[in-house]
């Protein structure tokens, strides 16, 4: 009888410590923790803290002081406040809970373990949760398996594009090698004309000295200053040094504002960039400049209608007086229509040999430029193609088919597009211009799942803010869809996009564990 009594303290003993532990079988459960850790939590020897910083008497394992710098002696009470809680939630999802919240009066474990010694009583409701989850995960599992039948297409589609595209830079590139001979014999051709023209030519040499020509060394001057202007320009807008000019540091600049609508909007940018996205300084010199110019006269002071206060008000953005406004407008459309048409130079009167040879000098020199041009067009597609090609379109180049297409979204107070690759755009609904939120940048999901957010950045600027920016979080859905928008930060935008492709069962596998 004395050994009954003996073994009930015992067994009381341990359930007062958070710990029951039968001899003979050795099942130990020591409570805050799952039973994979019991090993490390075992009554007949001492505890070691598992940060290795200390060896403990087993006794003060769970009794409620915290000894171990890692919390590890205190699993199951809220003497630790770094420590954490195992919540075995038998029928649904095990969980980890803060030490803190352990006897706290609330139930944060489903099977109510949290609150032994609170007097809160707590439903055990995991098993109507597990239920309910397992049911959700039959409804991904069933829209995974939907959607990846899509994502197949998908993924064919995309190798095809890349391989189309790798076929097609192999072509431009023999395009580019024989555009470049034609240019050396166009040279060649334009060389040899010029030497005809230049002898025939010689004889009007008298004729033509008697021309006034204090105005054509005036406009050479004018010309060379023009050229070295321009390159001082373009050094100036190329903010970063990259050795082109983007539509971003166009916009910088309210000088470019043409509408004077206090904004600089992408179309503005783009047709001051002669309508690309960014140009180098050949491509600056040979055709950005002529549309850049009349309003860099402008914005020097060449044209002044109005006091110069003025004009520095407008390039700041500030409204000013309806006839100011025109007046400067009128300057602007002057400047434009001075530059586009000059005065025509008087004409010499060639007999016809002479004027024939002009005329075939005149032909090369058109035939050269154009095949000049040719060899940009080349270049810049060449440089298209190689950007498609080093594009990350996903482990099985999945978003290669989605590349430009454009998704919109529309809420109480703007339309919203997402351009995948390209660029995010906002729109209010009462009108204006584009906004843009950001360009395609990089992905940026975790490690174990890369291709599920995408980033957006170097958007336009806000008003004595940063520059805006946009991340797209991308979840498996039957189609291509952008679902949602929200602004959780000043300028930092917040997207939601379904794919198919996004549908792939080997990454929608679910990290749940129910223990039944």
């Amino acid at each position: 009888m004395n050994d009954f009594f003996i073994y009930l303290m015992l067994v009381a003993a341990s359930f007062s410590s958070g710990q029951s532990h039968v001899a003979g079988s050795q099942v130990v459960h020591i409570r805050g923790i799952p039973t994979s850790k019991n090993p490390f939590y075992s009554p007949d020897r001492d505890f070691e803290c598992l940060d290795g910083s200390l060896l403990l008497p087993f006794s003060r394992v769970n009794d409620d002081y915290c000894d171990c710098a890692d919390g590890s002696d205190e699993p199951g009470t809220a003497a630790c406040t770094n420590g954490s809680f195992y919540c075995r939630n038998a029928g649904h999802r095990a969980a980890y809970i803060p030490s803190s919240w352990v006897n706290d009066e609330i139930c944060d474990c489903c099977d109510g373990s949290d609150e032994y010694a609170s007097g809160k009583a707590c439903v055990d409701n995991c098993h109507d949760l597990g239920r309910e989850a397992r049911l959700e995960a039959q409804k991904a599992a069933e829209l995974a398996r939907e959607g990846n039948k899509i994502r197949q297409e998908l993924l064919a589609r995309g190798k095809q594009i890349k391989s189309e595209i790798k076929t097609r830079l192999v072509k431009i590139r023999g395009d580019f090698e024989e555009a470049q001979l034609t240019k050396k014999e166009k040279e060649a051709i334009k060389a040899q004309a010029e030497e005809r023209e230049n002898a025939a030519l010689e004889k009007y040499k008298p004729v033509e000295a008697e021309q006034p020509e204090p105005k054509e060394h005036e406009d050479n001057e004018e010309e060379q200053l023009s050229d070295s202007e321009a390159e001082d320009y373009f050094k100036m807008l190329d903010s970063d040094s990259s050795g082109s000019i983007t539509i971003i540091e166009i916009q910088t600049r309210a000088t470019f504002d043409k509408n004077r609508d206090g904004v600089v909007s992408e179309e503005e940018a783009i047709y001051f960039l002669n309508g690309q996205k960014e140009v180098t300084l050949d491509e600056f010199l040979d055709a950005a400049w002529a549309n850049i110019k009349p309003f860099l006269m402008l914005e020097q002071g060449t044209f002044k209608p109005a006091p110069a206060d003025d004009v520095e008000g407008m390039q700041d953005g500030t409204e000013e007086h309806d006839k100011e406004e025109d007046e400067y407008t009128e300057a602007e459309e002057q400047a434009v229509d001075e530059h586009e048409a000059q005065p025509e130079e008087q004409q010499v009167q060639y007999d016809e040999e002479t004027q024939a040879l002009v005329d075939e000098a005149n032909s090369a020199r058109e035939n050269f430029k154009q095949a000049e041009k040719a060899i940009h067009d080349l270049e810049a597609e060449i440089r298209r193609l190689e950007d498609k090609i080093d594009r990350d379109y996903g482990a099985e180049e999945e978003f290669a088919s989605l590349d430009g297409e454009c998704f919109e979204f529309t809420d109480s107070e703007y339309v919203y597009s997402l351009c995948l690759f390209d660029k995010v755009r906002q729109k209010s609904k009462s009108g204006g211009n584009d906004i843009v939120l950001g360009y395609w940048h990089e992905w940026v999901g975790p490690e174990q799942n890369k291709y599920s957010k995408m980033k957006y950045d170097r958007g336009l600027a806000c008003w004595n803010g940063p520059t805006r920016s946009a991340i797209i979080t991308l979840t498996c859905g039957k189609e291509s869809k952008l679902i949602s928008v929200t602004e959780p930060s000043r300028c930092e935008y917040a997207m939601e996009f379904s794919t198919p492709a996004m549908c792939n069962p080997n990454i929608e596998q679910s990290n749940m564990h129910d223990e039944l």
